[in-house]
């Protein structure tokens, strides 16, 4: 096969885009992921390291081509069938370094498949299921008896697991038109800061592409995940709140986009001191919002009963002072998606979380109503929550419909790190007592979560964290606060769970230090506070239907054993805790 591309451009380039074998999946250009590992001469590498020039007259296999050998076959059948296939971004490379693997050794033991394995990562399944789908490609086991007949005890396969093993799920990034352009975000490299921009015509006239400013948004310049608040600009004007925040668009041929530099662009900045997290919880920062003179966005509140009677003639008390970071999403597909104009309506091809969310932010932007925009979700390569806001969609939707052509864009790793949204830092207090006899009587909770620079979720979390700070315990007396903080970090959304994981990591150990002064082991004091059917919540909630008993019942057996380990005296040794969330 004879390929006309420069020598030095990326294989994964060129069987994506010349090829059109969008099997082999990109993730972070880098080498880090592995999802783009393709076999080269029998030996598993990653396109996205390789110049087409180094692998001439080689022989290259995709993962389309796994299904012509039988025992590839039953690879990707073990995957399906084992619940190795996920999300599906990184399934075809872990297939091909399976493959690299069964090639070189055909009875292999887990420590080798692990080892092969290891350059290919998953956000989604933990590994296990796909070592043990190799493991069964290559020595299969009689199937399990089904103790119920042939459904309830069964293992059901993915309905789209196939196609994701064979490499022909479409992603964000898939099945992406011949003559489509491209977007490139251009992107503050300031925390805050003011800017101008010069002669964008001149840019235009030189390199042949199209510059979009929020001049060029034809509806409202904002978005947001709630209503009454759309307060992140598509393009930014006059000032930038995060660094990494859009200020301009380039639209062009890819070729021409390459050859622009932001460095070389007619923006002028000016830096501005930004806003941290410590700062903006003063209430005495410069205000990053006119509407938010102290930087709060929103507050929550929950106060049952008397916490600060109860705490006072509390038998023991224990208070934790804890401060969370930021935690990346870090799904393996970045943000990708592509857009065209069809009259008067918009079709939105995207990776998303969210499709009707995404229609309604959508039309918002373009100033049009609902029904005349479309979108197309497409398989999601991993979201945890992160894909429930816009990224790629409003700039897609301006773009294709100023220019009334189709127009793509595939953040990189670093673009998706810098600009979308992460898990809340938070900064948390909690002080609980208990009584004599290991009850729980009181908490009191404060809790300040850095939103970043907009809304996203920071309202949802400020307001869940509350209602979920005492844990699944019976807890009467609480005065639970929670705040999410205005600050120039990128914006803090969704992720796995709106706030409730860094709050039990206080409360949770504020529970066992009253265990450890009360010398009552720490499930048993869990067992003690332990919500039950009958239960009311802190807000009222009667429970009809609670397991929490019967989880910590069926751990004590290993908990005995870990416990009974961890008291050893041998130079490594284990320590063991536990901990309850509910969500």
């Amino acid at each position: 096969m004879v390929i006309d591309a420069p020598p030095a451009t990326r294989l994964s380039r060129v069987l994506r885009e010349n090829l059109g074998l969008t099997g082999t999946k990109v993730g972070c250009d880098a080498g880090d992921c592995g999802a783009c590992t393709v076999l080269i001469d029998g030996r598993q590498a990653c396109a996205c390291l390789l110049p087409l020039g180094q692998v001439g007259g080689r022989s290259v296999t995709s993962i389309e081509g796994l299904a012509a050998e039988p025992r590839f076959s039953r690879l990707q059948q073990a995957f399906v069938e084992g619940g190795a296939v996920q999300c599906g971004i990184c399934t075809p490379g872990m297939l091909m370094a399976a493959a690299d693997l069964l090639n070189r050794c055909e009875r292999p033991g887990r420590g080798e498949i692990e080892d092969a394995l290891g350059g290919v990562l998953c956000r989604c399944t933990g590994y296990r299921q796909i070592v043990a789908a190799v493991a069964e490609a290559i020595a299969p086991r009689a199937p399990a008896p089904r103790p119920a007949g042939p459904v309830v005890g069964a293992r059901i396969a993915r309905l789209d697991g196939r196609d994701r093993a064979a490499g022909t799920e479409r992603f964000g990034a898939d099945g992406v038109p011949a003559d489509t352009w491209r977007l490139r975000v251009v992107r503050s490299p300031h925390m805050r800061a003011r800017f101008s921009l010069g002669d964008l015509a001149a840019v235009e006239r030189q390199h042949g592409v199209r510059v979009l400013t929020a001049a060029d948004v034809p509806g409202v310049n904002g978005f947001a995940i709630f209503p009454d608040r759309k307060d992140q600009p598509v393009f930014a004007v006059d000032h930038v709140r995060f660094r990494g925040e859009a200020v301009l668009a380039l639209v062009g041929p890819a070729a021409a986009l390459a050859g622009i530099r932001d460095a070389g662009l007619p923006i002028t900045w000016e830096p501005l001191e930004p806003v941290s997290f410590a700062a903006a919880r003063t209430g005495e920062a410069p205000a990053l919002h006119g509407d938010r003179p102290d930087n709060v966005l929103t507050e929550g509140r929950l106060e049952p009963g008397d916490a600060a009677a109860a705490l006072a003639a509390a038998a023991v008390t224990a208070e934790i002072a804890i401060e969370t970071s930021f935690v990346e999403h870090a799904y393996i597909e970045p943000e990708a998606g592509w857009a065209v104009r069809r009259g008067d309506r918009l079709e939105l091809t995207v990776s998303t979380q969210s499709p009707y969310m995404d229609r309604d932010e959508v039309a918002n932007v373009l100033g049009v109503a609902p029904e005349q925009v479309r979108i197309r979700p497409t398989a999601c390569g991993g979201g945890f929550g992160g894909k429930l806001d816009v990224a790629v969609q409003p700039l897609l939707a301006v773009a294709a419909w100023r220019l009334d052509r189709p127009v793509a864009c595939t953040y990189s790793r670093a673009e998706s790190m810098a600009s979308t949204t992460k898990r809340h830092p938070a900064a948390i207090v909690a002080r609980a007592g208990a009584d004599a006899s290991g009850r729980i009587t009181a908490l009191d909770f404060a809790g300040d979560f850095d939103t970043g620079a907009y809304a996203s979720w920071g309202p949802t979390v400020a307001g869940r964290v509350p209602i979920h700070s005492p844990g699944p315990y019976r807890v009467a007396n609480l005065r639970a606060r929670s705040r999410a903080i205005l600050t120039n970090a990128p914006p803090s959304g969704a992720f796995r769970g709106f706030g409730v994981p860094q709050t039990l990591l206080a409360v949770e150990q504020a529970y066992d230090e009253l265990a450890l002064k009360l010398q009552i082991d720490p499930l048993e004091f869990r067992l003690r506070n332990a919500l039950r059917p009958g239960d009311a919540t802190a807000t009222g909630q009667m429970l009809e239907s609670v397991g929490m008993v019967e989880c910590l019942e069926a751990l004590r057996p290993r908990w005995r054993e870990l416990r009974a380990a961890a008291k050893g005296s041998g130079p490594v040794r284990r320590g063991v805790g536990i901990a309850s969330v509910w969500y």
